[in-house]
């Protein structure tokens, strides 16, 4: 048995080590840690102390999942294919006191959303039901 682990768990993730000693944090774990982190479920510093990585790193994963959330793909593909993903958010959004809502009113559909809507998720929705047309 060589000096490093083959695997560990972390948050019930299993992280590889490779040869050398290298992990191999999955990209649903750099999600998993992003959304609590977003949430205030996570603090940077346990994220550094529970992983042994530094902080820079943390930034790093957040802004790994962002970027993947937000890639550029051609706007036939976007016709082609939307996916909506609806996820068990354990994370619980802040009150609306003012009410103020996004109306979007399409032939068949019309979609109330919070005012605080992320602007991206907004535009995805927006596609989501063009391309359903």
């Amino acid at each position: 048995m060589g000096k490093f682990p083959q695997s560990f768990e972390v948050y019930g993730f299993t992280i590889e080590v490779h040869a050398g000693g290298r992990r191999v944090w999955p990209p649903s774990f750099k999600r998993f840690v992003k959304d609590k982190l977003d949430c205030g479920e996570l603090a940077v510093g346990d994220v550094m102390q529970t992983c042994n990585v530094s902080q820079s790193l943390v930034y790093k994963w957040r802004s790994d999942v962002r970027r993947a959330g937000t890639r550029k793909t051609s706007r036939r593909e976007e016709r082609v294919f939307s996916e909506i993903v609806i996820q068990d958010n354990t994370c619980p959004k802040p009150a609306n006191p003012s009410g103020d809502q996004i109306i979007l009113r399409f032939k068949d559909v019309d979609l109330a959303l919070p005012a605080a809507y992320p602007v991206d998720d907004l535009i995805k929705v927006i596609l989501a039901v063009e391309a359903s047309k």
